[in-house]
């Protein structure tokens, strides 16, 4: 019984012997890896971003969209025109009327006279009118694919419209090397609908379908879209294959746009 006491003993002492042996150092280092906090952090997993789904207009969706506001325009044009008409028959102006038709004059690109002559009212009459609701709608769905195309839903352009300025729109993915050419952006789609009326109502591109416009007013005819799109032969470079597109979308929903 003593021996078996004495070997444990010296068992034990062993062991301590040992463990002062291994220096403390080294018990740390053997035990870093197995510690949760001393291993590397691990880049956090990524997470795939889920797709926001932007709603497509469909064409009811944009008819309704756009109508509307085409309107709009269109009443304001027209309270001009008769504006000017009534004017052109009193002769006599008043201080303030005379500011007012120099500005719409100068809106509409044309000089203002000292002498309000036949030709001054006949330049700015043939500017002064509107365009046909449906012309409007068939370019506005050609050019914006329907209101879904990315000018008209970042830049709210709906007719393709450009500017020269740099950073004055959106730069097309295509734009050719040394091009500054960007595509116009608008506050909302009711300025763009104004300037794409005023383009139509002022630009040289465009004196054909201002000719055509006057001579349905001369015949005490409405305006057709169908004929006035013959006008549009310059809007794009594919020339009257442009046209019969334009034609052809005014045919196609006319009982649309009539019934909403």
């Amino acid at each position: 019984m003593r021996s078996a006491v004495s070997v444990l003993v010296c068992l034990t002492l062993l062991l301590a012997a040992c463990s002062r042996a291994i220096p403390v150092d080294a018990v740390k280092k053997t035990a870093q890896p197995v510690v949760a906090s001393a291993a590397p952090l691990e880049p956090p997993i990524a997470v795939p971003a889920v797709a926001v789904k932007i709603k497509r207009h469909g064409k009811r969706s944009f008819v309704k969209l756009m109508k509307p506001i085409i309107q709009r325009e269109n009443r304001s044009i027209m309270q001009d025109r008769q504006r000017l008409l009534a004017w052109q028959k009193q002769g006599v102006f008043k201080p303030s009327q005379r500011v007012a038709l120099q500005a719409m004059a100068e809106r509409y690109g044309i000089t203002m006279q000292k002498n309000l002559d036949d030709q001054f009212w006949n330049r700015l009459l043939i500017r002064v009118d509107i365009v046909p609701l449906d012309m409007v709608l068939a370019q506005a769905a050609n050019e914006s694919s329907w209101g879904n195309s990315r000018f008209a839903r970042e830049a709210n352009n709906y007719f393709g419209q450009w500017c020269f300025r740099k950073g004055c729109g959106v730069v097309t993915l295509q734009r050719a090397t040394g091009a500054h050419h960007e595509v116009k952006r608008f506050a909302s789609a009711q300025l763009s609908v104004r300037a794409y009326m005023r383009n139509l109502n002022t630009s040289s591109a465009y004196k054909l379908f201002r000719k055509m416009r006057l001579s349905m007013r001369r015949s005490n005819k409405p305006l057709n879209a169908e004929f006035l799109a013959l006008g549009l032969k310059d809007y794009s470079g594919r020339g009257m294959a442009y046209v019969r597109s334009i034609r052809s979308l005014v045919r196609a929903n006319r009982a649309l746009v009539d019934a909403l």
